[in-house]
């Protein structure tokens, strides 16, 4: 058998009908603010408490961020029609790992949907509900659904602040279920690190495992552990994981997060692995390039980003489409919607002063609505 060789992944660029392909404005990226001088008077209060000023924040609701996770269901769509059982739990862990791809470089923080608020989306043939359910703490339950599946779910995410570093807990629990055979799989979201908070450019790493769970015959984890893999410019890419079959490893899982994810046979990545890391840090300075061990099957490759990826939050091109109001979108959208807050759209052009004057009058008036134990839409 062969070497390892390096692959250029070909990345399609997935656009919906009519979308959008930038924002209006640009933004000030939180490397070139003081996130310390914000966090510092902060310490030692309730960090899910934890406001930012309105030019840290994304124009996105996390309800909405929410949805990014339904970007790439053709993996469950593939799965529901596999026979294998193995088959189906490969592309259901690809899925899974492809969930926090849209993390990439995102160092802006969602807006805090209010009590109550919502969003929905249809694409692609799924139907996404997110509603938020606690303010205090804050919970978001989620639930999407397709010919072939249902995915259901509660996020209850906490940020906490140690040394020089944020620490990003989604607590986000989810289960699948295929309809055909109802076969169930759950899975919980790995918590997140943010570093060089106080100076330095900032990063993300990953800090604990993913273990997917089935009702049938596989389980399968991914590590994100920094095994001989290289923090190049900031944050580790890597992932690496098995399928198991009880205690035995049937399966390796292996690739960029952001990129890709393949596999092969245990044995197979066991003998290659030196060799595979080598190549894994010297090809991931490349643009879209990364080791294949002989002998692999490629689950998944992320789409392609935007061309102005750098100067949009680092949105793919499925996430700017999130907060478009299409023609008569306006008349079916619930009062509750995330599309319907004036301050993320303030904050889309540009209009900082407007989305900090307007994200303070929802913030007062939520509290006047639990002061007063009324139950009026949020917007």
């Amino acid at each position: 058998m062969g070497s390892p060789r390096i692959q250029n992944f070909k990345r399609q660029t997935v656009l919906h009908k009519g979308q959008r392909t930038r924002l209006p404005a640009t933004y000030v990226a939180p490397e070139d603010v003081s996130i310390w001088d914000i966090i510092r008077p902060n310490l030692g209060k309730d960090f899910s408490r934890f406001t930012v000023p309105v030019f840290m924040n994304e124009p996105l609701s996390f309800l909405q961020r929410l949805s990014e996770n339904v970007q790439y269901n053709y993996l469950l769509e593939k799965a529901a029609k596999c026979e294998d059982e193995l088959q189906r739990m490969e592309y259901v862990a690809a899925f899974a790992l492809a969930t926090v791809s849209a993390n990439h470089k995102r160092m802006s923080k969602p807006f805090n949907p209010l009590l109550l608020e919502t969003f929905e989306l249809e694409r692609n043939g799924v139907r996404f509900l997110a509603e938020q359910v606690s303010h205090h703490p804050p919970i978001s339950a989620v639930y999407a659904e397709s010919d072939e599946f249902t995915v259901e779910g509660t996020v209850e995410p906490t940020l906490s602040f140690w040394m020089t570093k944020l620490i990003a807990n989604p607590h986000a629990h989810l289960k699948l279920t295929f309809k055909k055979t109802g076969e169930t799989y759950s899975w919980c979201a790995p918590k997140c690190a943010i570093y060089n908070v106080i100076m330095g450019k900032m990063y993300m790493n990953f800090t604990s495992h993913m273990k997917i769970e089935s009702s049938g015959t596989y389980d399968a984890v991914f590590s994100f552990d920094n095994k001989g893999y290289y923090n190049h410019k900031g944050g580790d890419v890597h992932v690496e994981g098995h399928v198991f079959e009880g205690k035995n490893k049937i399966k390796a899982l292996y690739g960029n997060w952001t990129l890709f994810l393949a596999s092969c046979d245990q044995d197979d990545f066991k003998h290659h692995r030196k060799e595979y890391v080598q190549m894994f840090n010297e090809s991931v300075l490349e643009k879209d390039q990364g080791p294949v061990i002989p002998g692999s099957k490629i689950l998944w490759t992320a789409n392609q980003i935007p061309k102005l990826f750098d100067d949009q939050f680092h949105f793919t091109n499925f996430t700017l489409s999130l907060n478009e109001m299409y023609p008569g979108m306006s008349d079916k959208l619930a009062p509750t919607d995330s599309r319907r807050r004036k301050d993320m759209k303030a904050l889309e052009d540009g209009k900082n002063d407007e989305a900090e004057e307007f994200k303070h009058k929802y913030e007062e008036e939520q509290r006047e609505r639990r002061a007063n134990k009324t139950g009026n839409v949020p917007m």
